[in-house]
């Protein structure tokens, strides 16, 4: 998958990425430069801003009922993933320790558990509906198992948890004293089932978020991670080395959004409305009628089965009608499915859209054409 959009030309439609290059609202700017000039711009504290960790116990106890926790279970970091990587390192112990996967999954979750020396064990969610499998995670769980990582909305998928999804992890967490991380960051995002974290407990969970999506300010880097007090106190001592704390500039405007983040959410209806868009146009394609947006901020399309060489239609895709996507090799699935991010601009994403389904066509009377 392309990471960087800055090399390709510019007559390419790089659909491969979830990013969001429309600025920063300029409400937000206003109150930032006022910020600086009063408060500064020196080093926080390591775990972060007290007013902005108090803002988001605030918002997690009244969003979703989570009980019993204060800026202690609170740190700030750069970003989910650093979050999520300190919080894996408060957990492994040695390379026999296991983190349990679902794929597709996002791809620096090997990263994250590579960096940390634990060993990945991957079960795999099952197309058309990418539901939780919870037999496999059965299976897959053993007395080195520390924490299974999850992700809903899903990215690549859109799936999401049902509740007896939610109750399936809390239970088996519980009786195996291991930890769900829980990685929310599509949790503003429309979803068959609305995102609700396993449990009101945290003491079997670690939640890791960022502002990135649910803001569309995915450059300002800044993450958070709510966990039981001796995790945060442990992602501190491991964090003091790394970074110290999350830029100040980034923290004040966090603490700027969550007074009244309702005024920087428009984008999610206007994805939901996007996917719906999608979902229409690829009904009316004989190669695509089962492709739909089914939330979050992508959608993972199979490549029909009328193409045999699947090399050979991303290879057509990019080369003749200029348009990048996610293979689904990228997020430990097939190479039949890739994934779309809805982040691009409406026109121009239903354009790369239409290009999607004219490459198949093209691809099957490929060797037609160059006779």
């Amino acid at each position: 998958m392309s990471l960087d959009v800055n090399i390709l030309p510019s007559d390419y439609i790089d659909l491969s990425i979830g990013d969001f290059r429309s600025g920063i609202n300029k409400r937000i700017i206003d109150k930032l430069v006022k910020r600086v000039e009063n408060a500064g711009n020196g080093y926080t504290p390591g775990l972060g801003l007290p007013k902005l960790r108090e803002k988001i116990v605030s918002y997690y106890s009244k969003t979703y009922g989570i009980k019993d926790i204060d800026i202690n279970n609170i740190q700030i970091t750069v970003s989910c993933l650093h979050g999520a990587f300190l919080s894996l390192k408060s957990l492994i112990n040695t390379k026999s320790d296991e983190i349990i996967v679902v794929a597709p999954f996002f791809p620096s979750y090997l990263n994250l558990i590579a960096g940390v020396g634990a060993t990945p064990v991957i079960v795999k969610s099952e197309a058309p509906t990418f539901a939780l499998p919870i037999e496999q995670i059965k299976k897959a769980v053993n007395t080195n198992t520390k924490a299974i990582i999850i992700n809903y909305p899903n990215n690549p998928t859109g799936a999401s948890l049902s509740q007896t999804d939610r109750e399936f992890l809390n239970n088996l967490c519980e009786e195996k004293n291991i930890f769900v991380i829980d990685d929310h960051v599509y949790s503003d995002y429309p979803s068959k089932y609305q995102y609700q974290p396993i449990s009101t407990d945290i003491s079997h969970q670690i939640l890791v978020s960022s502002f990135s999506k649910s803001f569309a300010i995915p450059g300002i880097r800044l993450g958070y991670v709510i966990a039981p007090a001796n995790i945060i106190e442990r992602d501190g001592f491991y964090n003091e080395g790394i970074t110290f704390s999350s830029p100040t500039i980034s923290q004040f405007i966090g603490e700027i959004i969550l007074e009244e983040p309702e005024k920087y959410t428009h984008h999610i209806a206007e994805i939901k409305q996007t996917g719906a868009e999608l979902t229409r146009l690829f009904a009316t394609s004989k190669y695509f009628p089962s492709s739909s947006y089914m939330g979050g901020l992508y959608m993972f399309i199979e490549v029909p089965e009328a193409i045999k060489d699947i090399d050979l239609y991303y290879k057509l895709l990019e080369k003749h009608f200029h348009v990048i996507v996610a293979k689904g090799s990228d997020f430990q699935y097939s190479e039949r499915y890739f994934r779309i991010s809805l982040s691009t601009e409406k026109e121009i994403l239903l354009e790369g859209a239409q290009k999607i389904i004219d490459c198949v066509d093209y691809t099957l009377n490929y060797d037609k054409q160059k006779a």
